[in-house]
């Protein structure tokens, strides 16, 4: 038994990874946990997607919805996405294998913003969310989870899924909890709700973990494996072109007077090529002075 899990109300829910895929039923929609290639389940999407392929292979239907906070990795995305298995799939997405599912119309998808997630999940826009599976760092022994690497939509599926699978992920450090602050007093919704209340970067509002309803978790399962953590690719020419270009716009835009000198703050996207172009104008611009090319 992992000492990971804490709570004697939990211990005796632990299975296998295929044993909690078995529960699954058609058309369930799953609330999958992971953000960007963190804190993803690792052990029951592979699971189900061998439940779901032996299904094909009989000629029976098993499909799902999936609900994420954002990207995931390959072990989740992608091998549910090749077994033709997603019904459909929100918020975003950057597998490949789910890309070509999507554009050949075998996954019905929707890129909701992410911050437009939690509101139309619990809304009910998306329809009943059966089962949330999430990873989690620990249980503690008032019942607490404590969160993986990412938090996202984990908040959110707990409340709203009529049942829940936690993945207990040794892996993942201990040393996360105090990490999050999971705020639940979120209040009326749009267009009633009010500001959080962060008056300082340091402020914390909420609490170190998540709660969940122990009647509602039906399956517990032990893991240990890592993060995807995919490194980012090294400058290439065509990085370093759209660089330039970047420089020679707000070069013109600070002698147009449009601008001031220092730019103001620039943010970008968190993705592979916003950063490698990102990474390619910080060296750029580091040797230029106004901000134009040489």
């Amino acid at each position: 038994m992992s000492g990971r899990i804490r709570s004697e109300a939990f211990k005796n829910k632990v299975m296998s990874a295929h044993e909690a895929a078995v529960l699954v039923e058609d058309g369930w929609n799953i609330g999958f946990s992971g953000f960007t290639g963190s804190g993803y389940p690792k052990a029951f999407p592979e699971a189900l997607a061998a439940i779901i392929d032996a299904a094909h292979n009989r000629g029976e239907e098993l499909r799902v919805g999936v609900w994420t906070g954002a990207s995931t990795a390959p072990e989740l995305d992608g091998a549910l996405a090749r077994t033709g298995g997603i019904s459909y799939r929100a918020p975003y997405q950057s597998d490949p294998e789910m890309r070509s599912a999507i554009n050949k119309g075998t996954s019905y998808y929707q890129d909701i913003h992410l911050s437009h997630m939690g509101p139309q999940v619990s809304q009910g826009f998306l329809g009943k969310l059966d089962v949330a599976v999430i990873e989690v760092t620990a249980i503690t022994e008032d019942g607490d989870l404590i969160p993986s690497s990412s938090v996202g939509m984990n908040r959110t599926y707990l409340d709203y899924a009529d049942k829940v699978i936690l993945e207990v992920n040794e892996w993942q450090s201990e040393g996360l909890y105090g990490m999050h602050d999971i705020y639940y007093p979120i209040g009326a919704l749009p267009p009633n709700r009010v500001a959080l209340p962060i008056m300082n970067a340091g402020d914390r509002i909420g609490e170190k973990v998540l709660k969940v309803d122990p009647e509602k978790v039906i399956a517990v399962i032990v893991t240990d494996a890592p993060d995807r953590n995919t490194p980012f690719k090294l400058l290439d020419d065509d990085s370093r072109a759209i660089a330039n270009n970047l420089l020679d716009f707000l070069g013109n835009e600070v002698k147009q007077g449009r601008l001031p000198k220092n730019l103001l703050p620039c943010s970008r996207a968190w993705a592979t090529s916003p950063t490698r172009c990102c990474r390619a104008f910080s060296t750029a611009r580091s040797r230029t002075s106004p901000p134009t090319r040489r």
